[in-house]
């Protein structure tokens, strides 16, 4: 079985493109594990939703697989790397907040100190 769950935060807004007739969305995920962080590349495909609620320094929880790209420089060395290719993301901190009217900023912001 080949199945991964990771949560980190996007390094970088999301790069969306048309592949034939499917959309790709890629993006990096930082995770931390313990005194390091690991940088994972995640593909989401068919889900273009992804860049208008997702940006930079947003925590997501990945479920998805995981995918081995090989291929070969033009010098001819041989290369590889690993991805994760999502079949479902799930928003950790919501979407971005909008600006609140002003009256009700104040209010939300306001506290009473005791005396």
């Amino acid at each position: 079985m080949n199945q991964t769950i990771i949560t980190g935060n996007l390094t970088a807004d999301i790069e969306t493109r048309d592949v034939g007739e499917q959309h790709l969305s890629e993006f990096r995920l930082g995770c931390n594990e313990g005194e390091r962080v690991i940088f994972m590349p995640i593909e989401a495909w068919n889900m273009p939703h992804l860049a208008d609620h997702l940006h930079k320094g947003s925590k997501v929880l990945i479920s998805g697989s995981l995918k081995q790209d090989n291929w070969e420089t033009d010098k001819g060395e041989k290369r590889s790397r690993i991805v994760l290719t999502a079949f479902k993301v799930e928003f950790i901190d919501g979407a971005p907040e909008k600006e609140k009217p002003r009256s009700q900023a104040s209010r939300s912001g306001s506290r009473r100190r005791a005396a």
